[in-house]
């Protein structure tokens, strides 16, 4: 009887049970993740109503929730290089859950604000440490596919909150929503005892190198691809806050859908989305990050004005493509980020890039909301307008990308096959 080689293998066939167990609790851990931060987005307007807030103020909580990850992102990164890439898991899924459901019970929007900010902390620190896991992980040959389904998650938990958000909102009111977003906190059990720790991580642990401060990251030639990727993925979350941060509001306030007449449109958001990130993914990997991001930022431009309802009979179609072409770029980005970091700084560099580029971005809910107030744009002109820009000013930083950050070299481990 032969034995398969891993080449010959169906890529699903070649990872560990104990490598399956640790992308599955990054997958579940973003699904959740992305559960607790999009109900928010869903019940922005009865919020608002109901403490009598604008919708720029109501907009300023997302902002600050994308300040605060940066913070969780960094911490969760230095954690991770010392202590392992579990333990920052665990906590921060017990963070982002424990914030989240608090908001059921809160009695001021001042309140709402408070404990919005404090889940951007435990949300930062859970992408950091659950990607790093999970690309660390997982088998050369197939990364590509991993990363666009690790990424394409969020999609899933967006489509979950939706479809609960339309069940439970109209029956008990958007704080039952919260008290649901404190079911997370019970997945560390399992990741406590069936999760393994990261091998990279335990071989960089026992080479006992030290402890590297941002300055000496620097000075090991990684300063342009901490500049690079860090401005490439802010104009990715341009596009990405663009397309999403006040689509609900669009189709309640502006198209006067109900929460049950919106939802078919949101799920067909992220089922594109999580079929576009895989795509995605699986093209960076055989044909490089550049063409996994130019056909579909280029593609989702014509599809842009259906999205905002320029063509009501259409805007089915202008959710799909917005999902598939305009969020399925994120599929690229666990993938690309991991591979371009050596293995003994690779949490806290992945943690640091992702989260300053989410940084860069995060005054782009409140400056859409303000613009629409303010400046007498519609909500279809300020969404169409941020995220078609947003997508291809990240094209056209990764036209200028340094020749280290390619995507092809890592230092310390071997590079996926390439977000």
């Amino acid at each position: 009887m032969t034995t398969q080689s891993p080449a010959q293998m169906p890529w699903w066939k070649e990872p560990t049970k104990g490598q399956w167990m640790s992308f599955l609790a990054a997958w579940i851990g973003w699904i959740l993740d992305a559960f607790d931060f999009t109900i928010f987005l869903l019940v922005m307007p009865a919020i608002a109503k109901e403490f009598g807030a604008t919708m720029t103020a109501t907009s300023l909580s997302i902002t600050l929730t994308l300040l605060l990850r940066l913070v969780g992102g960094v911490v969760a990164g230095w954690a991770s290089d010392r202590w392992g890439r579990k333990l920052p898991l665990m906590i921060s899924v017990v963070w982002f859950a424990a914030c989240d459901g608090a908001v059921a019970f809160s009695h001021s929007f001042t309140m709402v604000l408070v404990l919005r900010t404090l889940f951007g902390f435990g949300m930062g620190a859970e992408w950091t440490s659950g990607a790093t896991l999970a690309m660390e992980n997982w088998p050369e040959r197939s990364r590509g596919i991993a990363s666009g389904i690790l990424q394409g998650s969020w999609a899933v938990g967006y489509l979950l909150a939706t479809a609960v958000a339309a069940v439970v909102v109209p029956l008990w009111g958007w704080r039952a929503l919260f008290l649901l977003a404190a079911a997370p906190a019970l997945m560390v059990l399992p990741i406590r005892f069936w999760v393994p720790e990261s091998p990279d991580w335990k071989k960089a642990a026992e080479s006992k190198q030290p402890e590297p401060s941002l300055m000496s990251l620097v000075r090991q030639g990684l300063g342009v691809r901490l500049v690079w990727a860090s401005v490439l993925l802010g104009f990715g979350f341009v596009s990405y806050y663009g397309y999403t941060s006040l689509y609900p509001t669009l189709l309640q306030k502006q198209l006067g859908m109900t929460q049950q007449e919106l939802a078919p449109l949101l799920y067909l958001f992220n089922i594109g989305m999580l079929v576009g990130a895989i795509f995605c993914g699986s093209l960076a990997a055989r044909r490089g990050p550049g063409l996994a991001l130019a056909i579909p930022v280029l593609g989702s431009l014509p599809f842009i004005p259906l999205y905002v309802g320029l063509v009501p009979s259409a805007l089915w179609l202008g959710a799909l493509a917005g999902g598939v072409l305009g969020a399925g770029i994120t599929g690229v980005t666990p993938m690309l980020l991991t591979s371009i970091f050596p293995a003994h700084v690779r949490g806290r560099c992945v943690g640091l890039v992702y989260h300053v580029g989410a940084f860069l971005a995060a005054g782009v809910p409140t400056a859409m909301a303000a613009l629409h107030e303010k400046a007498n744009l519609s909500l279809s002109e300020v969404i169409a307008i941020t995220a078609a820009g947003g997508g291809v000013l990240m094209l056209g930083v990764y036209l200028l990308r340094p020749k280290d950050a390619t995507g092809s070299a890592v230092e310390s481990s071997p590079a996926p096959a390439m977000h």
